[in-house]
């Protein structure tokens, strides 16, 4: 997981990791497809928010996207909203596709937080970037992770 801010997690209280993982979770489940890359940054994504792990396939499987946008307009610090898109875009874009609904699913968050829809294209761009440079580095490094 890349975050700029490396105590940005300690910022979060934890009911805000706990609605944070849970959106992040919506967003392996709107397209109702879970890829071993998806499942693994979850696993990587409860092990950083400090939420049982244990808990993810129930999060995914009882995604409701409408309390889930309910529960983004509680979200109203606009840093930690964008990171919040951050990981959501990391997650739909570290199987190499992104799905419509997807798409259509992040957009939805990031309207309920006040988020601009050309700022969540910037960010998806920026963590495309990111996550082509770091399947570079691994190649290079003949690494399996970049860290």
């Amino acid at each position: 997981m890349f975050y700029p801010d490396k105590n940005f997690i300690n910022t979060l209280s934890a009911g805000e990791r706990f609605i944070f993982l849970k959106i992040i979770c919506g967003t392996v489940a709107a397209n109702r497809l879970v890829s071993r890359e998806e499942l693994l940054y979850l696993k990587e994504a409860a092990l950083k928010y400090d939420v049982s792990g244990e808990s993810l396939a129930n999060m995914i499987k009882s995604s409701d996207r409408k309390a889930l946008i309910m529960q983004a307009r509680m979200i109203d610090d606009r840093k930690k909203a964008l990171m919040l898109i951050k990981d959501m875009c990391m997650v739909a874009n570290i199987d190499n596709t992104l799905d419509d609904s997807e798409i259509d699913y992040i957009l939805d968050i990031a309207a309920a937080m006040h988020i601009e829809p050309e700022r969540v294209q910037e960010i998806n761009a920026v963590v495309n970037e990111y996550l082509a440079v770091s399947q570079k580095a691994c190649l290079l490094l003949e690494q399996e992770h970049w860290t």
